[in-house]
């Protein structure tokens, strides 16, 4: 029997790419996204719905007669918690049947960290959950926030040092969130997402010039630069301690970790960032 599953963030870096396995699918999928009129359904069975993360009156219209919900906060939200709650209170309500949540590598170690208290809150709500934790995505360099300076500069800019981390995939993680919508004998997992090597940004330099006809190198900045950067493009100070926070935990060797999830959920290996950035060789 057809499901209808609601994904929030339907036009981020991962979303879109679960709404196009999705569609493939036989269920009815909800696009939540901020400006509906401009979606672009990749498919009949793909409609577009207005959701606001900041306007909790349009939680309920974006939740009826939905079954299944793919969660995700908005890029460095310092405030998701906040946020999030009473969206998860409506899901309830609605009788939603599955939550898969997008948190992030290693969040369940910081019991302060706003994707930590979303993740409990989820937990203890009742509803059945999935919960992947997927370290920095590959499509950061070729769509996402470390994109500009690899576009303009030929530049990777990032304090980051010479630390390695095992990047993923945002094609990978919808694989997976996917499985973890469809399959309910899956409920109730936590996932740490990874792809299969962990590099540092000068191997993915390299590997981005390799495939991009540009030569494109790494600058590592100190934290401090990283902030002044930010404050500069006219960001919120939360939004630089949030990225700062989770550079620093790169820097620490967190990230360097690798895991089978993906290929344990999908039962094929996770693309490597060489795949990735020959696949996005226009996209550099």
């Amino acid at each position: 029997m057809s499901q209808t599953i609601l994904v929030l963030g339907a036009t981020g870096l991962a979303g879109k790419e679960l709404v196009k396995i999705l569609a493939d699918k036989n269920v009815q999928v909800k696009a939540a996204t901020r400006q509906p009129e401009k979606f672009r359904s990749p498919a009949p069975n793909v409609t577009p719905v207005h959701l606001v993360q900041e306007d909790p009156a349009t939680f309920a219209p974006a939740l009826a007669g939905v079954d299944k919900v793919f969660l995700s906060a908005l890029p460095l939200d310092a405030d998701a918690f906040k946020k999030l709650v009473p969206f998860v209170d409506e899901a309830k309500k609605a009788g939603v049947k599955k939550i898969v949540f997008l948190s992030a590598l290693g969040v369940e170690h910081h019991d302060s960290a706003p994707l930590r208290q979303i993740e409990v809150y989820v937990q203890q709500s009742g509803i059945p959950y999935g919960i992947v934790r997927p370290n920095f995505f590959m499509e950061n360099f070729s769509e996402g926030p470390f994109s500009g300076p690899v576009k303009e500069t030929n530049q990777i800019i990032l304090a980051a040092d010479d630390a390695v981390y095992s990047m993923i995939s945002t094609v990978d993680i919808a694989a997976v969130a996917a499985e973890l919508l469809l399959n309910d004998t899956l409920n109730n997992r936590e996932l740490t997402l990874t792809g299969p090597v962990a590099i540092s940004n000068h191997e993915a330099a390299d590997i981005i010039t390799r495939h991009a006809g540009k030569t494109v190198s790494y600058l590592p900045i100190s934290e401090a630069d990283l902030l002044s950067g930010i404050k500069a493009q006219g960001a919120p100070d939360s939004v630089g301690q949030y990225l700062a926070m989770l550079m620093a935990s790169v820097r620490s060797g967190a990230n360097a970790v690798v895991t089978s999830a993906v290929k344990d959920i999908t039962g094929r290996e996770p693309r490597s960032f060489d795949t990735f950035a020959q696949v996005n060789a226009g996209n550099f």
